[in-house]
């Protein structure tokens, strides 16, 4: 009997170590895999300095960041990659001169949600450079708060930037209308980082 028992003792000894090693080997991989997503993140997270026009860039793995009345600013585009989008002297003036602007987007448009970002961005950013945004939709119904505005409300006084839809991404002028036409969804983050960097004097 007592020989029985060692050998059975013996045994699940033998089972026991397999599962060990096993258990080993399964949590060496799990902490090889952290090790390894943190450091593919650390590298993900290099940052390049760049400079435009004496302001001075960081480039970061998901845009470019600057720093403005000691505020920091993330874009999506550097200013160089916007210069071959044609702006006339007369938006550059108006953008560079208006303290306060109204910005409004076609709310009928696909695009709605992509235009209610840019106009959010424009306010959240250019008020750090002191500059202000009133935001409005083109159709208000079901959101009173909100106000409508379009073209025909636009002074010399107080510009409207409009985005809205269009077959070529472009930005055109109307009577103190600035009209930034989107092609596509991603047009809208070049156009909209284009108008904060000619807002704030960054771009010439």
């Amino acid at each position: 009997m007592i020989k029985i028992y060692a050998i059975a003792k013996k045994t699940a000894r033998k089972i026991k170590q397999p599962k060990i090693l096993v258990s080993l080997f399964l949590a060496g991989i799990m902490i090889f895999s952290i090790l390894g997503f943190m450091m593919s993140y650390q590298m993900d997270d290099t940052r390049t300095e760049l400079e435009y026009n004496g302001y001075e860039f960081e480039q970061l793995y998901g845009g470019f960041q600057l720093v403005l009345n000691k505020q920091k600013i993330v874009l999506n585009y550097f200013p160089e990659q916007l210069e071959n989008v044609d702006l006339t002297k007369e938006i550059k003036t108006i953008l560079k001169n208006a303290k306060v602007l109204s910005v409004a987007y076609d709310s009928d448009s696909e695009y709605k949600e992509y235009f209610a970002e840019q106009q959010f961005n424009l306010a959240e950013n250019l008020n750090k450079v002191d500059k202000y945004i009133i935001s409005g939709m083109t159709n208000n119904t079901g959101y009173a708060q909100i106000p409508q505005i379009t073209c025909s409300n636009a002074t010399i006084e107080l510009p409207v930037i409009l985005f809205q839809e269009g077959l070529l991404t472009n930005i055109t002028f109307n009577n103190n209308c600035i009209i930034a036409n989107i092609a596509s969804a991603n047009d809208a983050y070049m156009a909209g980082d284009l108008l904060f960097y000619q807002i704030a004097g960054i771009m010439e």
